[in-house]
């Protein structure tokens, strides 16, 4: 999940939740010991003991492969919130008249009548491509308008409910249907042996010469080779549709929760990366291209559907 780059320490802390892994208070675990889990080479088959260390006794819990993508995700991260501390929507857009990266800066004015300093922090274009008309944004343009990005795929609470319960529903067919599908294929096999078995018997008694032999064998064996593979193909991808389908809902669900909340632009800006694509930006305004899936729910209404609860999602779900 993390590794992908497509879910927050949030979101990890919410998925453990779900499995009652987390605080002793019931709430999910805090960001920071979930970027201690993300961090603890225990989970590689090392063990830290008297300041050094060891290579432990026990199995690893994953790859050092994976481990090791998960490390330079969270090092990314910790790069790009540092680097944006101020600049949160930086690397974000580009500039759609000339093309060009769209970078931040930040402007200090001092108010002699109440004798304070006010931050102002604007977007514009870098013009490194050429010349170009845009005039810059302020930081709270860009932010209400990335808000209605994210706001446009909400998906209805009613919805969610049922879609999961379709999900679950959908799930129990896929597993009906796969282990119909792997025990018709393991029947197969086990004729294949039977007829193998009768075929050496055959070749034993000199009924079957030895060309004829070996090559019924070989024949034999291909085509139970093709069936053990097809069984693994089925156990692999019988329901990998799921999955990415519950992650797509739970996304969603979680869109009015980010669109609405204070403070938040750094994550604001994470998850709009989750649902949107191909951010531009001309005459102060932001476009985006909404990924799959995102794209229909702001054609179906998103966020201005979530308080009605009469809709028929059956029309979506078909």
């Amino acid at each position: 999940m993390f590794a992908e780059g497509s879910h927050t320490f949030t979101d990890i802390a919410k998925y453990l939740h779900k499995f009652e892994l987390g605080r002793k208070n019931g709430k999910p675990l805090h960001i920071n010991e979930i970027r201690q889990i993300l961090s603890n080479k225990f989970y590689v088959g090392i063990m830290f003991y008297n300041g050094e260390y060891h290579d432990g006794n026990h199995k690893s819990f994953v790859s050092k492969e994976l481990f090791q993508k998960v490390q330079e995700e969270m090092q990314r991260r910790s790069k790009h919130f540092k680097k944006s501390y101020h600049f949160p929507f930086l690397g974000l857009a580009r500039c759609s008249e000339c093309g060009a990266a769209i970078t931040a800066e930040q402007h200090i004015k001092f108010y002699k009548t109440t004798n304070r300093k006010v931050t102002y922090v604007y977007y514009r274009c870098t013009k490194k491509l050429g010349p170009c008309s845009q005039t810059p944004i302020t930081n709270f343009e860009m932010e209400e308008q990335l808000r209605k990005v994210v706001s446009d795929v909400v998906l209805p609470q009613s919805w969610a409910d049922q879609w999961l319960k379709f999900l679950e529903r959908d799930e129990l067919v896929e597993k009906q249907s796969s282990g119909t599908t792997i025990q018709n294929l393991k029947t197969e096999i086990q004729d294949l042996d039977r007829k193998q078995n009768t075929l050496l018997d055959s070749y034993l008694d000199s009924v079957v010469d030895p060309e004829t032999y070996k090559s019924k064998k070989n024949e034999m064996f291909e085509t139970k080779l093709k069936l053990q593979e097809e069984i693994v193909k089925v156990e692999e991808t019988g329901s990998s549709w799921l999955e990415p389908m519950r992650n797509f809902v739970n996304c969603a669900l979680q869109a009015q929760k980010i669109a609405r909340a204070k403070n938040n632009c750094e994550e604001l800006a994470f998850f709009a990366k989750r649902v949107g694509s191909n951010f531009f930006l001309s005459n102060r305004q932001l476009s985006a291209e909404h990924k799959k899936g995102f794209a229909a729910l702001r054609a179906g209404g998103g966020a201005r559907s979530a308080s009605t609860d009469s809709i028929d999602f059956s029309l979506l779900v078909a």
